[in-house]
């Protein structure tokens, strides 16, 4: 059974519908106050000098590399991507932000487990919401060190998928609902493994742990894709027909009530190469 989020682990396979949607919904998120939040904080813990080389690895849509341009003005960055859909949106965005091309701003096609880099090249090296979809973690994060300069800080940002809480009234029917999440991610826990990985290889110089808290049943909906989850559970037959309206109709007058919450953390892992 194919949930949303497989989209997100090979997305030149997806459909332009499935394309559009994560384009909308990457956008929502990149908007909402609570990403911007620990997005903020990610960006000082790379340590940035003006002259800095930075690289963002599983760049996406390329929403932070305008950022993290801002804070190296006279570096580069590049944004690597093993999408080309993705990359070719990114760079689109990236020229209308500009109002041209920037050529510090540089894109590579490249898979996060053999990164196209020689070794030691950036002083820094970020990566975002993407180690949940990649297998072979622990590759992932070697090959981040690999490209970072000795001295240069490896920052990633994760979600713990295992802190997932949907308020209902009906908490077996949100538990199956928030399993069913969990199970469509390749690494549904990584945010609490961040610390291990890192940490066991680099010195590290923070750690953090960001809260997602949305409280209007519209932005739970779309940014956990509720809709599409809670349909996938009762064709899976994990909840029956009368369960997810029982779930839904629980959520909505908990929205016209103020009750409504959707909660999940981010952990935010930094370290110094040796």
């Amino acid at each position: 059974m194919k949930y949303f989020a497989h989209a997100y682990q090979n997305a030149d396979a997806s459909s332009d519908a499935e394309l559009d949607e994560m384009r909308n919904l990457l956008g929502i998120m990149a908007a909402h106050p609570d990403f911007q939040a620990y997005k903020r904080i990610s960006y000082d813990a790379l340590d940035l000098k003006p002259d800095a080389k930075v690289a963002d690895v599983a760049c996406g849509l390329g929403f932070d590399l305008p950022y993290l341009k801002d804070r190296v003005p006279e570096g580069t960055v590049t944004g690597f991507d093993l999408s080309e859909k993705f990359l070719a949106a990114a760079e689109a965005r990236i020229n209308a932000v500009y109002g041209r091309a920037d050529p510090s701003i540089l894109f590579k096609q490249s898979d996060i487990r053999t990164i196209d880099s020689k070794p030691g090249v950036f002083d820094a090296v970020r990566v975002d919401r993407s180690l949940q979809h990649v297998s072979s973690q622990e590759t992932a994060i070697s090959e981040m060190l690999r490209i970072l300069r000795p001295g240069g800080i490896l920052c990633a940002a994760e979600p713990d998928w295992g802190s997932f809480v949907i308020g209902s009234s009906y908490p077996e029917i949100a538990d199956k609902v928030v399993s069913a999440y969990a199970q469509a991610l390749i690494n549904p826990r990584i945010g609490r493994d961040l610390i291990d990985l890192i940490g066991s290889q680099t010195a590290l110089t923070h750690h953090s742990v960001h809260p997602l808290l949305l409280k209007t049943l519209p932005d739970a909906s779309r940014i956990f894709v509720l809709e599409d989850i809670t349909a996938r559970c009762q064709e899976a037959g994990t909840i029956t027909s009368d369960e997810k309206i029982e779930f839904w109709q629980d959520l909505e007058e908990r929205d016209a009530s103020g009750r409504c919450f959707a909660l999940l953390n981010i952990h935010l892992v930094a370290g110094r190469k040796p």
